[in-house]
């Protein structure tokens, strides 16, 4: 049995025409010697590239070129960086600044004031004051002076013995007053040589007093100016 593709009803499959709605059937069934060939399909093999490795050295040395590269101009604008660097400025005297550090004292020795100010006594009659101890090469006088100490010293700064003891104190010594006249030749003030504001005739009277190997007190007349001091060594 079959089926009528046009009513749908049953009928033989020797008929040729449906006797229900008489549509011609038609013969489906291939001939004997019908024949399916099969269609070769060509499939299509990929080959594996053999030279993996070599693309992997290969990645790997620009990989390598590439940082090379980027070293080799960090390193140019270093260079470039230091040779347009403006230069650092010099102390300005080059010859104290070098020597400071080994300045051989006098008995009058170094003294730091409550303020960090240094005074520094040295033995071949320089004179050295800076604005701060901790900084040495800026701020500072450079001088000359001479003294005389004792009784001597006293009478050069206008005092009596009595009138000394009943300002300074009377547990002092007069073996260790010294009166100093200091004449400053130089004068450094942030960076700039400004000696010639100097006046001429510029010299200050100045009153040391020892009171023991560690503390001392000074007083310069001509500016009208105290100090407490502590030792200073410059070793």
């Amino acid at each position: 049995m079959k089926t009528c593709p046009k009513c749908g009803k049953k009928i033989s499959k020797k008929v040729t025409t449906c006797p229900h709605c008489h549509k011609p059937i038609l013969k489906t069934t291939p001939p004997k010697d019908f024949k399916v060939n099969n269609i070769p399909l060509k499939v299509k093999k990929v080959k594996h590239h053999k030279n993996n490795k070599t693309n992997t050295i290969s990645l790997k040395t620009n990989i390598i070129t590439l940082i090379l590269l980027i070293l080799l101009i960090i390193i140019n604008i270093s260079l470039l960086t230091i040779y347009f660097k403006k230069p650092e400025e010099q102390p300005i005297n080059e010859e104290l600044n070098n020597s400071k550090a080994t300045i051989e004292l006098s008995n009058l020795g170094g003294w730091i004031s409550q303020n960090n100010e240094l005074f520094l006594f040295a033995k071949d009659n320089k004179f050295y004051w800076y604005d701060s101890y901790l900084k040495q090469d800026d701020n500072y006088y450079e001088g000359t002076y001479n003294y005389k100490s004792g009784a001597a010293a006293l009478e050069e700064m206008g005092y009596t013995e009595e009138e000394f003891f009943n300002t300074f104190g009377q547990e002092l010594s007069l073996d260790n007053v010294y009166s100093l006249n200091i004449v400053p030749n130089t004068l450094i003030k942030k960076q700039e040589n400004i000696t010639n504001t100097l006046k001429e005739d510029e010299t200050w009277w100045f009153l040391l007093i020892i009171k023991n190997e560690e503390t001392a007190i000074a007083y310069n007349k001509t500016l009208e100016l105290e100090y407490d001091l502590t030792k200073y060594n410059n070793r």
